[in-house]
């Protein structure tokens, strides 16, 4: 018995060790076929927050350094961040007697991020450095300051969701008979308070200047930031509208085009100075605005508005009482053109800088909205400086020869231009308007058609008002048809070159088709904030072969560009550690094959015929 005893033992010990070994492989070689061998979301930065000093005296000014240090092959935006995308922030909450000032974000270096060009990052280990200020009245006593880092870590190959990192700071606040020594000089050595990034510390900087009093001084360099703004790319899409907005009046006066652009100017002002003192009251990031569907919406409805008025279908006036004052300094369209120049203070709100930003945190910590307002004020005379030149010599356009109705068929093509400009904007909110793009001959093709035929029956030479109803609804007809022509060629150009896929955009009707015409289906998680979607969308899905493949199949793309309740469902459902995340399912949502990250063409279509065998 004792020999059959050990013996058992002996057989156990075995059959563990075997399994051990071999067991795990033999799994994980399955589950790899479902995509299970996938890490969770994981934290990839780790964050430490340190002081300037041993203590704190109250009514005194220290400053925080937040070191964040970076899993090695992973990377996160820079702040600021490209266009669109996420940038890394440090979030302060309310705490009291406590406020923060300045916070310097070093420079991101610059890579070349898939589809969407370069864009600034972070690796490794960066600190962040905070200016704070603790009121005269704080109690004595140790406090601790919940803090947190907003970020999204992105690797060469996916990018994760964005996440929120919490982390304390710890503060002991002691009485003026204290002794206070400056601590981690080798931490803040590297941090430059009281500059700009780009700027000369020699001439100084906006926040030294506004602590300092060199009030002239802080006017100067936000004024320069105004200036600097209307460079930048996401300001070329009002270049047409301003065009459209004076070239098409009829008056051929070089005064009056120089006015409209003042009070177009007056409008993109009296946008900044009341949104961004209100922006930077409540602490919200004011280039985000326009990721708002509601106010993508209004800035569009504003848009059609100004275009249907070029048509005539009706006037924007002003009252007449106004509008008589008006008219004796040169005349009517000074609402249209401080309309549009409310709205395109909107539009160029991504393009805000750390000049800004600077301007913006001032105001949010010392409360001083009166000199907020004005140095918003002054900003954005700064950006307006560019329209004005534009807007007074677009205003030449009415000096052409005028034969019949020539001044008509100004107004009817600016009115085009800016109806599509509306259609532009509202392609990233109504998913239809997106899907129909392509970039192909054919299509660019079959718009170009849509133009030529839309202003034959567009009688361009004529307004709505003044003509028959049958000519109405011909001229109607043909103003949608080149609206429609210029969008599909506007739109196109952006779009990946090659085949398109046909994409269902909700995943219950995506298994409904799946189950009716017994299909495969594809889900395709994506952002407009990730690289790698991207280069999905232009360089694998746009290839001929792929594409043939995959028209067999239902394709369900998903947008995790902003968080709801149905991505959390969908993060939850499909375990999304990151994006992109492509799966393939059977109809009745079987998972036959997942995978994360970039795959080229050649390994797609592999992909495929893995899938297609083990579905047969």
């Amino acid at each position: 018995m004792l020999r059959t005893s050990k013996l058992h033992k002996y057989l156990f010990w075995c059959v563990l060790t075997l399994v051990t070994v071999i067991f795990p492989v033999h799994v994980q070689a399955q589950f790899a076929d479902f995509g299970l061998d996938e890490k969770l979301p994981t934290e990839k930065l780790t964050v430490e927050g340190y002081l300037s000093v041993d203590k704190v005296q109250p009514g005194s000014q220290f400053q925080m350094a937040v070191v964040v240090e970076i899993a090695e092959g992973w990377h996160v935006n820079a702040n600021p961040a490209g266009e669109g995308l996420i940038a890394t922030k440090v979030i302060f909450p309310d705490t009291p007697h406590l406020t923060v000032g300045e916070m310097v974000y070093p420079v991101g270096e610059v890579l070349e991020l898939g589809s969407i060009g370069e864009a600034p990052v972070y690796h490794d280990t960066i600190t962040i450095g905070l200016q704070a200020d603790l009121s005269q009245d704080a109690p004595i006593g140790p406090i601790t300051v919940d803090l947190e880092l907003r970020y999204q870590a992105c690797n060469e190959e996916q990018c994760l969701l964005p996440e929120v990192l919490a982390f304390e700071v710890p503060i002991e606040i002691v009485g003026i008979e204290d002794t206070v020594q400056r601590v981690n000089e080798a931490v803040f050595a590297n941090i430059q308070f009281g500059t700009l990034p780009g700027a000369d510390s020699d001439e100084g900087s906006l926040a030294r200047a506004l602590s300092g009093g060199q009030v002239w001084l802080a006017f100067l360099l936000v004024f320069a930031g105004g200036i600097l703004t209307s460079l930048t790319p996401c300001v070329y899409p009002l270049i047409p509208i301003t065009v459209s907005v004076f070239g098409a009046n009829e008056s051929a006066g070089f005064l009056k085009s120089f006015l409209l652009s003042i009070v177009y100017v007056l409008g993109i002002v009296v946008t900044y100075s009341i949104l961004g003192v209100a922006v930077a009251s409540t602490g919200a990031v004011f280039g985000q605005i326009m990721a708002n569907p509601w106010v993508v919406g209004f800035i569009s409805l504003i848009l059609v508005s100004l275009g249907l008025s070029m048509f005539g279908v009706f006037e924007i006036r002003l009252p007449y009482a106004v509008q008589n004052r008006l008219n004796t300094v040169g005349g009517t369209g000074f609402a249209g053109a401080f309309a549009m120049g409310t709205v395109a203070g909107v539009i160029a709100a991504p393009c805000t800088g750390p000049a800004l930003a600077v301007v913006l945190t001032y105001i949010a910590t010392t409360g001083s909205l009166f000199l907020g307002f004005w140095l918003m004020f002054t900003y954005a005379l700064g950006m307006g400086l560019l329209f004005i030149g534009i807007g007074t010599f677009s205003g030449l356009l009415s000096a052409l020869p005028r034969s019949g109705g020539w001044m008509y068929v100004l107004e009817n093509i600016f009115g085009i231009a800016i109806i599509t400009m509306a259609l532009y904007f509202l392609k990233d909110v109504f998913p239809l308007l997106q899907s129909f793009l392509q970039n192909s001959l054919p299509f660019f093709a079959i718009a170009g058609g849509l133009v030529l035929i839309g202003v034959w029956l567009g009688k361009l030479t004529e307004r709505f008002s003044g003509i028959s109803r049958l000519m109405k609804f011909r001229k109607a007809c043909g103003l949608l048809l080149a609206v429609l022509g210029a969008y599909m060629f506007v739109g196109g150009i952006q779009q990946p070159a090659g085949p398109h896929l046909d994409w269902v955009y909700d995943e219950a009707e995506g298994f409904e088709i799946a189950k009716r015409e017994d299909k495969l289906v594809m889900l395709d998680f994506y952002a407009s904030w990730c690289a790698a979607c991207k280069e999905l969308d232009h360089l694998t899905y746009a290839d001929p072969a792929v594409a043939a493949r995959l028209a067999d199949y239902v394709n369900v793309k998903l947008d995790f560009t902003r968080t709801s309740e149905t991505t959390k469902a969908l993060t939850e459902k499909y375990q999304i550690p990151g994006l992109p995340v492509v799966i393939f399912l059977d109809a009745d949502e079987t998972v036959l094959k997942r995978f994360t990250g970039f795959v080229d063409a050649e390994k797609m279509l592999g992909i495929l015929d893995e899938i297609e065998s083990r579905a047969q």
